[in-house]
């Protein structure tokens, strides 16, 4: 299973269509759908998982729909990670607690290379803001709007 599938990318999407959007401003899931071309059974069930994570809440009534629980500065691209894989890893469960060097084969040096993957790419997407996702965003769309027909 690949880390950036499908609903990991939708969870983003997602995410930082809601962190764009005015924090007194709740947004139906439909409409972020059809915003970010997700199906709307399927951005229902991610934002569940958002919301489990206290990562999304949800306003009820006219009017209602779903906003941050936090300011985008506050939300990690590793906080939805997690909420969308429901597990502290990235690669695999709780590590080895009897693997040593003296392991048969190659299993220690495969693990800790594991561990050390493990490390950095926590580190990165948990150094990555969405707010630091929108303002890419952001850049983009400045990019685009200069280069007109193309």
């Amino acid at each position: 299973m690949s880390l950036f599938n499908s609903k990991l990318r939708y969870a983003l999407c997602a995410a930082v269509d809601l962190a764009m959007q005015p924090a007194a401003c709740a947004c139906q899931s439909r409409e972020i759908a059809a915003r970010q071309h997700i199906p709307g059974p399927y951005l229902d069930q991610i934002l569940a998982s958002l919301k489990g994570a206290s990562l999304v809440r949800s306003v009820r009534g006219a009017g209602g729909g779903y906003n941050l629980a936090r300011s985008p500065e506050r939300i990690t691209v590793g906080d939805v990670v997690r909420a969308v894989l429901r597990s502290e890893r990235l690669f695999s469960g709780a590590p080895d607690a009897a693997l040593s060097v003296e392991s048969p084969g190659a299993t220690w040096v495969v693990r800790d290379f594991e561990e050390r993957a493990e490390t950095l790419l926590t580190q990165y997407l948990d150094g990555t803001t969405l707010a630091d996702l929108v303002q890419r965003k952001s850049c983009v769309d400045d990019s685009l709007s200069m280069m007109p027909g193309i």
